[in-house]
């Protein structure tokens, strides 16, 4: 199995996928489908139940492409703040776990968010296409019957 660190995280092992040669400056790795494999690792980080470490943090917001500061502008915090959420010395509130999550999730159009506004969607044109039977009284404005 070989250690594969260059995602930054301590505990992912690959069977296979790689290759190792050795040059005149030492040995060298080669990872096949690297998009691939960050891909599958990141899956797994937003789907598993447990909160995220800051090293996990820090995957997915470099899987995002956005910097520690770009990503502070968008959760109302400072660079600094995300800094030490990814270095451990600060743990990461739970809306900013969950909101990172999903932003994966988004940004791969898998978003849980998407289905929720489908379903939304779906609910609200049911609704939209009831015919409503009414009736004034002396009190106002009263159903008859939905159909």
């Amino acid at each position: 199995m070989y250690h594969y660190t260059a995602s930054g995280l301590d505990n992912v092992f690959l069977k296979n996928g790689y290759s190792i040669k050795e040059t005149p400056s030492g040995q060298t790795t080669s990872i096949k489908n690297i998009d691939g494999l960050h891909k599958i690792i990141a899956r797994d980080l937003v789907t598993h139940e447990y909160p995220l470490t800051g090293k996990e943090f820090c995957f997915l917001r470099i899987e995002l492409n956005l910097s520690q500061k770009a990503l502070g502008t968008l959760f109302e915090k400072s660079d600094q703040a995300i800094a030490l959420w990814e270095k451990g010395t600060s743990k990461i509130p739970a809306l900013a776990d969950k909101a990172i999550r999903d932003l994966y999730m988004e940004s791969i159009g898998e978003s849980h968010i998407a289905n929720l506004l489908e379903r939304f969607s779906q609910v609200d044109r049911r609704v939209c296409e009831l015919e409503l039977r009414l009736e004034e009284t002396e009190n106002g404005w009263e159903v008859l019957e939905t159909a």
